[in-house]
């Protein structure tokens, strides 16, 4: 193809895919749907304006490789080894369950081996089209999240075997050394593969960004990605899987953030053409011929591959809710399904007519699926789901444990969860811990901790917990549609109850607070107080002008910093005032048995011995400004004093409790 043809074609997919995705986009519906129907409009069987689906391919599979790539850096090998419950329990029920349902349901139509690759097609589920919803709306780190990109990562690891059977279900015979051949190659190439990333590749990393040079650096991150993808390919692998490699190469080394940084907006350019071509495959003709049958298809693998990951999932020991949502979102036939098709109809397995009701089918789920994974929440909500037999049968240990009246509960156990918890148990304040991991429930109930398996989205987890009684419920999980619920049925179940949540994002504040959230702490503007506070200490500029210019920060629920102006006060104060200043204020404790306690300011000798000054002291709820040097410090006192960091740093030990 000569550059101006190849300008030309790329200008058709650029310029439909923009005008279909914008308009779409007005309706609410999602850019992968936009992008499927430019591709079938365009196409060959559209009105034909590309017909060279070669080079379109190739772009679309630079797409995959890039996904693939970004997926294994966010998964390191230590996150896989945490999901190894679902990579090796749930995901293989998932599969073979597909497969089972599936063969049978096409042995009424199909002779056995057509069928047996239907369901070894079926249950496949599109990488693509779920991990770039589930990045898009921030769920990748959610319970649903993790469980449903460990199945993924199974099953492209599983589709590997597939490639294998192919050339069997063609001579009817099972080539079992091929198969043997290809699990042990698998496992020498991911045990390669965590020893590098542990190894080699943070001190190769290291190397290239030594130089300072940013385009190198770039530059060697795309070859490694593409060669290690290469590479695999070359031993009987598929690209993508390779690329995948490649990223958990990259994982455990402490550039993987701005690697991923960097490849983003490349990833993102090539997927959309992924779709594209996805929808140069669909036979429009073929699909109005058949239209009633492959729509009644299309519903029944919908709906059977639910029913199948929902089921392993659940047994599996996963969350009733959180199952459900897992299944709805690998609803859809994977596009490596297309690959297997294609190596299928090579060794003459399946006809033209197989293949274009195959495609057919599978497009029409992957146009469904956005659609139902925008409303995978809701419909989770919609089904009752009670509590677990597992969890009632904890109802009374529950009651045990806290007098389920004006305590705190927590949802969620990850770093925030654990240190609300730290800080109730040394005030003595009753809490009640709901969890979704169930290790995780399991290592904190050795020790000692008041936690439960139980989903907060629920009523009646909800109620049991207590929220009725409660004082305070402090929500601190990763999934913001699960934490608008949770905020919403406390809010139900207790007018009274104080809440506060935790969330990511700034733009959510307003949301949570009127479903009836009393605090929320976004993490991303929580962060930008700290350096902001850092900042301003830095220049020694007095803690009440630090306080007043906090405040302003956080005004009208947390106004972005950028648009709060600094003012010409402040500024001159930093720049004239405050520079030259190298003292601080501290407060102290005053503790039982500290060598402080039942002594006056004058035995302490506390300035010749710190050379800081206790300007006041504060007992119960009476201030004591100034206090003079036969004071004396009781148990329980506040102290303030002034001095330079050294010094207070110095008066710690007079206030600590002898050993």
């Amino acid at each position: 193809m000569n550059p101006v043809e190849f300008l030309k074609t790329f200008a058709i997919i650029l310029g439909t895919s923009t005008v279909i995705v914008y308009v779409l986009h007005k309706m609410k519906m999602p850019s992968v749907i936009g992008f499927l129907i430019s591709g079938l409009v365009i196409g060959p069987f559209g009105i034909g304006l590309v017909r060279n689906i070669e080079l379109i391919e190739l772009f679309a599979q630079i797409g995959i490789i890039l996904l693939l790539f970004v997926l294994g850096i966010e998964l390191s090998p230590t996150k896989l080894f945490e999901m190894r419950r679902f990579l090796l329990f749930a995901s293989w029920l998932q599969v073979f369950l597909t497969i089972i349902l599936s063969t049978i349901f096409a042995s009424i139509f199909l002779n056995l081996g057509q069928a047996l690759l239907t369901g070894m097609l079926i249950s496949l589920s599109s990488t693509a089209i779920v991990l770039k919803h589930l990045s898009d709306k921030g769920e990748i780190d959610t319970p649903h999240g993790r469980i449903t990109i460990g199945i993924l990562i199974f099953q492209d690891l599983f589709a590997i075997l597939m490639v294998g059977l192919l050339p069997s279900l063609s001579s009817g015979k099972i080539q079992f050394n091929l198969l043997l051949e290809k699990i042990f190659i698998s496992l020498v190439v991911i045990s390669l593969a965590i020893w590098s990333s542990r190894k080699f590749i943070p001190w190769l990393l290291f190397q290239i960004v030594k130089s300072r040079i940013r385009d190198l650096f770039i530059v060697s991150v795309l070859f490694l990605c593409f060669s290690v993808a290469l590479l695999i390919s070359e031993i009987g692998f598929s690209l993508a899987l390779g690329a995948f490699i490649a990223g958990l190469l990259i994982s455990e080394s402490e550039y993987a953030h701005q690697v991923t940084a960097d490849v983003i907006p490349f990833r993102e350019s090539f997927m959309a053409i992924f779709f594209i071509s996805i929808g140069m495959l669909f036979d429009i003709k073929f699909f109005i011929d058949n239209f009633v049958l492959i729509i009644l298809t299309s519903i029944a693998v919908i709906f059977l591959k639910v029913i199948a990951s929902f089921l392993s999932i659940r047994l599996a020991g996963g969350n009733t809710r959180v199952s459900l949502i897992s299944a709805l979102a690998l609803a859809q036939i994977s596009e490596f399904s297309f690959v297997l098709l294609s190596i299928a109809q090579q060794y003459n397995i399946v006809n033209q007519t197989f293949f274009n009701f195959f495609i057919s089918t599978s497009i029409i789920t992957m146009l469904f699926s956005p659609i139902i994974l925008l409303n995978t929440h809701k419909i989770a909500e919609k089904i009752p789901i009670k509590f677990t037999r597992t969890a009632k049968t904890k109802t009374n240990e529950f009651e045990r444990t806290t007098k389920l009246d004006s305590h705190v509960v927590i949802v969620g156990f990850g770093i925030n969860g654990r240190n609300v918890a730290k800080i109730l148990k040394d005030l003595n304040i009753p809490y009640v811990i709901l969890e979704l991991n169930p290790i995780t429930v399991k290592e904190m109930k050795k020790q000692g901790e008041p936690i439960f398996l139980g989903d907060a989205t629920s009523v009646d987890v909800l109620k049991i917990a207590g929220v009725d009684k409660a004082k305070l419920i402090v929500i601190a999980i990763s999934d913001p549609i699960s934490t608008r619920r949770i905020v919403t049925l406390a809010r139900r179940i207790n007018p009274d109850i104080y809440i506060i949540v935790r969330t990511r994002y700034v733009s959510e504040i307003e949301e949570l607070k009127k479903l009836g959230a009393n605090e929320v702490i976004p993490e991303e503007f929580e962060t930008s107080i700290q350096i902001s506070t850092r900042v301003l200490s830095f220049f020694n500029v007095p803690l009440n002008v630090t306080k007043e210019y906090i405040s302003k920060l956080r005004e009208s629920s947390y106004i972005p910093l950028l648009n709060v102006s600094v003012g010409d006060n402040l500024s001159k104060l930093v720049k004239g005032k405050f520079h030259h200043l190298s003292f601080n204020l501290a407060t102290y404790l005053v503790e039982e048995n500290s060598i402080s306690a039942e002594k006056s300011i004058a035995e302490l000798n506390f300035r010749a011995k710190t050379g800081a000054t206790i300007i006041a002291v504060k007992r119960d709820d009476e201030i004591h400004l100034n206090p003079n040097a036969s004071f004396i410090l009781k148990p329980g006192d506040l102290v303030l004093a002034l001095g330079k960091p050294a010094e207070l740093e110095k008066a710690i030990e007079l206030f600590t409790p002898k050993e």
